[in-house]
């Protein structure tokens, strides 16, 4: 029996419900673990010599520093239920419009690579499902465990190494060159080169971009090209796909229509869990290429103790990373009329 609206409606209040409770849960998980980062944002901020005691406790003060760690979440929170993530210790600019700034860029990286990632993986998935044991299976199979063995920031530094410093056929890093001017509108700026039809300007972005994006979508392209195999040729078997061979239906598509729409739920499931892959990934990929997204930003604010953001730009990830599992398990039901929310 298919999902009625009203039972998908009642599925997402429950797990909207249950979506805060989690988030509050990792907030203070946040929140206690920063301030275990070996250092102390003060004497970052003051520098290690010449600064006297007095200035020490007057800093701490000023900062919220000095009040009981019990009292200083419950105030945080406070102003994230507001809206209002904060001041960046070492800027004192405003948190909230530095993450969704930065995030921009995370975003688009991460959007490339998750759609690379994808198609490639299920490309080869399903070619391997369909000529199993044949060369092609084989080698397919052996660079996916490849890239599922190799650790992202060594995927990017050989493809800077071959592919840039060699060939030099790309930029080694950055998100769009010096010289290149593009009107902002969204503030996406492979979005803004589409809307304004600036292709000089999509193009050099593009070529900054692919490289990045095919570091971090290697390995979870990988994973899904062994679970769309396992899960095609599990579907291949049975015998409603044999029925509809022997009915006179073309294999590709009885491979299209059946096979393959039947095979997606696992298949969604890894694409879907790894969006954390994805999002996690970038701060090594764009620390290695430097792109000046989120994931980056993160790393800079750790070097600095900047509670504040590292707090702030975590629980992004976090309730991203949440809502994006709730949306595939509606997904399942729209794939599946069958399965139960």
């Amino acid at each position: 029996m298919a999902v009625t609206k009203t039972q998908r409606l009642t599925y997402i209040l429950n797990r909207l419900w249950n979506t805060v409770f989690v988030l509050l849960v990792i907030s203070f998980v946040i929140f206690v673990f920063v301030r275990a980062i070996p250092g102390d944002p003060v004497i970052t901020l003051l520098g290690d010599e010449g600064a006297t005691q007095e200035q020490y406790e007057e800093m701490r003060k000023n900062l919220g520093l000095d009040k009981p760690i019990l009292l200083q979440y419950a105030k945080w929170m406070g102003r994230i239920v507001q809206g209002n993530f904060g001041n960046s210790i070492t800027t004192s600019e405003k948190v909230l419009p530095l993450i969704l700034q930065k995030f921009k860029a995370t975003v688009e990286l991460a959007v490339v690579g998750v759609l690379l990632g994808s198609i490639l993986g299920i490309i080869a998935g399903v070619i391997s499902a369909v000529k199993k044991d044949t060369i092609f299976d084989n080698l397919s199979m052996f660079l996916s465990m490849a890239g599922m063995a190799m650790p992202v920031f060594w995927m990017g530094l050989l493809l800077i190494i071959g592919l840039s410093v060699q060939l030099d056929w790309f930029p080694i890093g950055g998100m769009i060159s010096h010289e290149t001017r593009l009107e902002p509108v969204t503030g996406f700026v492979l979005l803004d080169a589409i809307i304004t039809g600036d292709m000089e300007s999509l193009k050099d972005i593009l070529k900054h971009l692919l490289l990045p994006a095919l570091t971090l979508g290697v390995r979870p392209a990988a994973l899904t090209a062994r679970t769309t195999r396992a899960s095609m040729l599990e579907v291949i078997n049975e015998d409603y796909i044999k029925a509809g061979l022997a009915r006179g239906l073309y294999f590709w598509e009885v491979l299209a229509k059946h096979a393959f729409r039947n095979s997606l739920i696992p298949v969604v499931t890894v694409i879907g869990l790894q969006i954390g892959t994805y999002l996690g990934g970038s701060i090594v990929t764009e620390t290695v290429f430097s792109w000046p997204g989120l994931g980056r930003y993160v790393v800079t604010a750790i070097y600095d103790r900047d509670y504040t953001v590292i707090q702030g730009a975590v629980l992004i990830y976090a309730f991203i990373i949440v809502m994006i599992n709730l949306c595939v398990d509606l997904l399942y039901s729209y794939i599946d009329p069958r399965v139960k929310l």
